[in-house]
């Protein structure tokens, strides 16, 4: 097991035993859908209550995590001990919800946890700005047979991105 994998384990345990709602995004999601090698950040959406986050908060510390400024959404933790740095976003629109109601289930050597769907990852993408539009369009490619296009509209609408969605899309099917 190599070091994102306990990185992982210990995340998820926590998170399933306290029966929180969650979804890793990011580089990890990447990863598991073998869009990139490596995973440098660990980002994590997650729906907590203040007592959730308070709880939450005081897990990572035990684990050897240590945030910058625990003020602002999202807080981002380096690791004493190394490994991934892990970025907690908490859940807080309606997007953010949809994308956690949706997620897909991966296995990571033994460590399994949730992703989000196709459909969300390229709607998280372009809403969050954390992918250019070319890396999009390559995911778009990838999996366009499996997604669910009435999705993608209504949800590229409701975001205000549909304009840079029909971009991506035409750049993709070329």
């Amino acid at each position: 097991m190599d070091e994102l994998e306990r990185q992982l384990r210990a995340l998820t345990r926590h998170l399933d035993a306290s029966e929180l709602f969650y979804v890793f995004t990011g580089e990890l999601a990447l990863r598991m859908l073998g869009c990139a090698e490596r995973v440098a950040t660990i980002d994590l959406l997650v729906n907590l209550t203040p007592n959730e986050r308070a709880k939450f908060l005081n897990f990572l510390g035990q684990e050897g995590y240590e945030a910058g400024s625990r003020w602002r959404d999202p807080v981002s933790f380096s690791r004493k001990a190394g490994g991934a740095c892990l970025r907690l976003r908490s859940a807080g629109s309606a997007g953010d919800m949809a994308t956690i109601g949706r997620r897909v289930l991966v296995t990571l050597g033994y460590v399994s946890f949730f992703i989000p769907s196709y459909e969300d990852l390229v709607l998280n993408f372009f809403s969050d700005g954390e992918a250019d539009e070319d890396l999009v369009a390559r995911i778009y490619k990838r999996f366009q047979n499996y997604l669910d296009m009435e999705y993608l509209v209504t949800c590229a609408k409701e975001r205000g991105i549909y304009a840079r969605f029909v971009r991506m899309k035409i750049r993709a099917e070329k």
